[in-house]
């Protein structure tokens, strides 16, 4: 776990970190799909370079992984020894000596794999430079927990960190799972209590896979609705297609009534970047790493590329797409 003066847990069980007098910067990495084998060296090499080329042009204060940083397919990566992968993205990770939060895609424990979740959420927990925590037992997942980031006594941000979980029976047939109502329960109520500490906080929520809200939004772009505002990125999957769950999460729709999550980040689609701000809320595809998981993935470029974050003292925040290569086209399906 993470060691720092300026880094500690407080009365509230939460972690919190104190950012000083300046602009804090997050870096968000998703989609890494390292396989750590002996089918994927080539891969993992062009991805770990690509993290730390991101890395070193946008020196940020933290990073957060937002699922899928292992995979371990054997058919891709030629193991299904997730804890052999778990220990050397904490490896990797720790070298950069730049604090890491972690959370679960919905590949990081594939059907067959060596290590549970737990098991893997122990391995996480021991880096030298992570930031993690299992969470609530009660709760569906692991890793559902909150980092605040403060300025001395004051509270500036909160970072909502969630496991929007794998399948739900039956493990990929069943289709993909989502956040449950108890975690979305957990996280307003933890929201509304530290709302007493400043009474205008704002919140970021970070978790694998996209809300049905996500494809709405952009559907209603589409169609000429200007209450759905386009910040940058596209739909790069086929068929404009949206890997949501068919189990209706009611997250967006509390974390409206609750008014304190003004931007929620995500992963999973490898070629969506598109960014949209709705009903007051951005929802961002960070850039993906994925030079293994998707079929032919390792030639294509533009959706490659981390999200930068920028939060200020006042609780506003930027967030600007950091393509590896080429500049994130401006032009969505049908929107100029």
């Amino acid at each position: 776990m993470y060691s720092n003066s300026m880094f500690y847990r407080d009365i509230d069980s939460h972690f919190s970190i104190d950012i000083g007098d300046k602009p804090y910067k997050i870096l968000q990495l998703t989609d890494l799909h390292f396989g750590f084998g002996i089918l994927s060296k080539k891969q993992d090499e062009l991805g770990m370079d690509a993290v730390t080329k991101l890395i070193d042009r946008t020196t940020p204060d933290l990073i957060i992984l937002t699922g899928d940083s292992i995979f371990p397919f054997i058919f891709k990566s030629g193991t299904r020894n997730n804890i052999k992968q778990a220990k050397k993205l904490v490896k990797f990770m720790d070298d950069f000596q730049i604090p890491y939060a972690f959370l679960f895609g919905n590949h990081d424990i594939e059907m067959g794999s060596k290590g549970n979740k737990n098991e893997i959420c122990d391995i996480i927990t021991n880096g030298k430079y992570s930031i993690f925590d299992k969470g609530v037992k009660e709760l569906t997942g692991e890793g559902n927990y909150i980092i605040k980031l403060v300025n001395k006594d004051n509270l500036i941000m909160a970072l909502v960190i969630l496991d929007s979980n794998m399948y739900r029976d039956g493990w990929f047939y069943s289709g993909f799972d989502c956040i449950h109502s108890e975690q979305t329960d957990w996280c307003m109520s933890e929201l509304s209590k530290l709302k007493k500490q400043n009474n205008d906080l704002k919140a970021l929520a970070f978790f694998h896979m996209p809300l049905p809200e996500f494809k709405q939004a952009y559907e209603k772009m589409k169609l000429g609705d200007k209450s759905v505002e386009y910040n940058f990125g596209n739909i790069g999957e086929g068929n404009d297609y949206f890997g949501i769950s068919k189990y209706n999460p009611d997250f967006f729709e509390k974390a409206l009534e609750n008014d304190v999550i003004k931007g929620m980040f995500c992963g999973h689609d490898h070629l969506n970047t598109l960014s949209l701000t709705y009903k007051g809320i951005m929802m961002t595809y960070g850039m993906s790493i994925d030079f293994l998981g998707y079929k032919g993935i390792r030639k294509k470029y533009t959706q490659r590329g981390g999200t930068l974050i920028t939060i200020n003292q006042d609780s506003s925040f930027q967030v600007s797409p950091v393509p590896l290569t080429t500049v994130v086209s401006k032009l969505v399906r049908g929107i100029k």
